[in-house]
């Protein structure tokens, strides 16, 4: 009765390795087609990187000023003028412009047409009334 029994467990458990053999051998032949899940991208514009003061103008480029501490002078397009963390001297050209001070005393002067001109930490000047819109935020 033992040996029958044994021969049962023998049969049972060359049974399930063959099974369990089977099942690897198919999943390993098994091909995941590729999906373009991770490659998802989407287009960021001037636009959607503009704070919401400068919502009523419509930029075309970002310029970032030197971090050389020499001044700030912007190009006539309608742009998206960040300062630097230290005192800046930034003057938009033509164009509608959005200018960002940025860190430390910053002297801000809009040129022609629409500017809105927002300062940061530090004390920001605005000489001459030259922007249209003045913030100093901090």
């Amino acid at each position: 009765m033992i040996r029958k029994n044994s021969l049962r467990f023998a049969f049972v458990l060359l049974a399930g390795i063959i099974s369990f053999s089977v099942i690897r051998a198919v999943a390993a032949s098994n091909v995941v087609p590729p999906t373009s899940l991770a490659d998802q991208s989407s287009i960021i514009t001037v636009n959607d990187l503009k704070p919401s003061d400068c919502s009523a103008i419509t930029l075309t480029a970002i310029f970032y000023c030197p971090t050389d501490g020499s001044q700030c002078n912007a190009t006539d397009a309608s742009e998206l003028v960040i300062g630097t963390s230290a005192g800046d001297d930034i003057r938009s050209g033509k164009g509608d412009d959005c200018i960002l001070g940025g860190g430390g005393g910053d002297s801000i002067r809009g040129e022609q047409d629409i500017d809105v001109c927002i300062g940061g930490p530090g004390t920001d000047s605005f000489p001459g009334n030259s922007c249209d819109t003045q913030i100093q935020e901090w």
